[in-house]
């Protein structure tokens, strides 16, 4: 914020903006001073207002960014949770299929626990890109949020320096402080003789 603020002011000191019109009388300067103090609160404003809105889109991100952890927490619990309940399907049919006297280590029991191991690492190889295309998606909308976030601060600061360079070509034209014109020199008290 200091930056921003010591930026506008060295713009604001380059354009004159600061000098009184001592030159165009009491009544000018007075309205081109009270322009200039406008346009500097203006100018605060506009930065605070960006730096509020870059804020706010980097809390976004942050949110997105969370919620691509707990994608990725849940699509282990769902994985988990799905390879449990192939064990415990493996487990009842190979007790009906014992029950039934059918023997478990060969022919249509085995064949059925191959289609079942199969069916299951479909599904979980579904899940898995899923789950990894939505994390995706939520890094690149988290990205996008702090793209937000700069283009606000550098809006906000062009903003607020053009504001500021606008009035000081007002009060130029004015006729309050003006390197071109000669009307007032800002280093009149600095300079030796």
């Amino acid at each position: 914020m200091e930056l921003a603020l010591g930026a506008i002011a060295k713009v604001g000191g380059l354009l004159g903006i600061g000098g009184g019109g001592a030159a165009a009388g009491a009544t000018s300067a007075g309205l081109g001073g009270a322009s200039t103090l406008l346009s500097a609160l203006q100018a605060v404003g506009t930065i605070a207002g960006g730096l509020a809105a870059a804020g706010a889109s980097k809390d976004m991100a942050a949110q997105t960014e969370l919620q691509a952890g707990q994608e990725k927490v849940e699509s282990t619990q769902r994985q988990t949770q799905m390879k449990r309940t192939l064990l415990q399907v493996l487990g009842e049919n190979d007790v009906t299929f014992a029950a039934a006297g059918i023997d478990i280590s060969g022919g249509i029991a085995q064949q059925a626990r191959q289609t079942a191991n199969r069916r299951a690492a479909d599904e979980l190889t579904i899940d898995r890109r899923d789950s990894d295309f939505r994390r995706a998606m939520l890094k690149m909308r988290s990205q996008g949020y702090r793209r937000q976030a700069n283009s606000q601060i550098g809006g906000a600061l062009l903003s607020a320096a053009g504001g500021l360079i606008s009035t000081g070509l007002n009060n130029a034209g004015r006729g309050g402080a003006s390197l071109s014109s000669g009307a007032v020199d800002p280093w009149a008290g600095m300079r030796i003789a």
